[in-house]
């Protein structure tokens, strides 16, 4: 596999992640409560939670299952969101994202997300597989935007182990043709 360390598409730059992302990964997204509403995790109370996240991602970038990436506007290295390979499932990538606020209803999320998986492709991969909260209408749009295929619900007991209440999800699929 030859993880390439930077997608570029009309208006984006995907990098891997470094050490100076943490303040503007949490200040963009990971403390918003609006961004994690719908995601398997709660916001970033304070900038240590997302230090140790940044940190546990830079030594999980040696496994080269680890497949993230940042999400970057073309004239700026400021991160805005996050990309990743978040399980494998039967071998198959699972991938999930997130972005800030801001940066909602411009496209971004859909053109990294084309971008990703086609890295994911190129990889070897022939298929991909994401899953979406049925009440995260702007992110199941955006799935449906990338040429998935929905595949079924899933009612599950509890979303995570950080939110401890029963959720229902959309199960996508994407082969490669």
């Amino acid at each position: 596999m030859n993880r390439k360390d930077v997608l570029v598409t009309e208006h984006l730059v995907l990098r891997k992640p470094k050490i100076e992302d943490i303040e503007p990964m949490f200040k963009n997204w990971a403390s918003d409560p609006e961004v994690t509403k719908y995601l398997t995790w709660l916001p970033h109370e304070d900038i240590s939670v997302t230090t140790m996240i940044v940190n546990n991602w830079l030594e999980q970038e040696k496994d080269i299952k680890t497949i993230r990436y940042m999400i970057t506007v073309k004239d700026s290295d400021e991160p805005i969101g996050s990309i990743d390979v978040v399980d494998y499932e039967n071998g198959i990538p699972e991938i999930g994202y997130c972005l800030s606020r801001k940066h909602w209803g411009k496209g971004y999320m859909t053109e990294a997300c084309k971008a990703f998986v086609n890295h994911l492709f190129e990889l070897g991969y022939n298929s991909v597989v994401i899953a979406a909260d049925v009440r995260n209408i702007g992110s199941n749009r955006v799935i449906e935007k990338c040429g998935f295929t929905f595949t079924h619900q899933e009612h599950l007991e509890h979303c995570s182990s950080f939110k401890d209440y029963p959720v229902t999800t959309n199960r996508y699929i994407i082969k490669n043709k």
